[in-house]
């Protein structure tokens, strides 16, 4: 857990990791429109982090993540238990304790006020749970709906 621990302690983590997390997130939105939340596979892991997730933290609303998890994980009331759960993905999960941004409100887009910064760990696990739960179908929903209606001329009735 040193690792873990030096880097989310060192100043600049978020700044080092913004540009990749702006990618991931953009990469994140386009396959959940193309692919449908139903059929949207992070990793081999999916079902095992969900499980594991639910199990440790059963309450967690992810349909409006009120918790700062950057914060939880450095030194919030749960850091303890954030940071023994990522423990057991530290050797099979890729980026496990990189930087990512997650949506607070899944029915919203990624945007400056319903974005937030957490470990990449949190961020599968929270967005696994969300398709899997069925709370990611409204942005999905919303964003065909624009993509269509904006396919035709002047009036997009073309």
């Amino acid at each position: 857990m040193a690792s873990f621990e030096n880097k989310w302690t060192k100043s600049g983590f978020e700044a080092d990791s913004l540009p990749k997390a702006f990618q991931q997130a953009q990469v994140h939105m386009k396959l959940l429109v193309a692919v449908g939340p139903s059929k949207m596979k992070f990793s081999p892991q999916d079902d095992a982090i969900y499980e594991s997730f639910r199990k440790e933290f059963p309450k967690f609303d992810v349909t409006n993540v009120k918790e700062d998890l950057h914060e939880a994980i450095k030194s919030g009331e749960n850091s303890e238990q954030w940071k023994n759960w990522m423990e057991q993905f530290k050797d099979t999960l890729k980026d496990s304790e990189n930087g990512s941004l997650l949506r607070i409100d899944p029915s919203n887009g990624y945007t400056t006020t319903n974005s937030t910064i957490c470990v990449r760990a949190q961020f599968l696990a929270i967005e696994i749970a969300r398709n899997k739960e069925n709370h990611n179908k409204s942005i999905v929903n919303a964003y065909k709906k624009a993509a269509s209606g904006n396919s035709g001329g002047c009036c997009s009735k073309c």
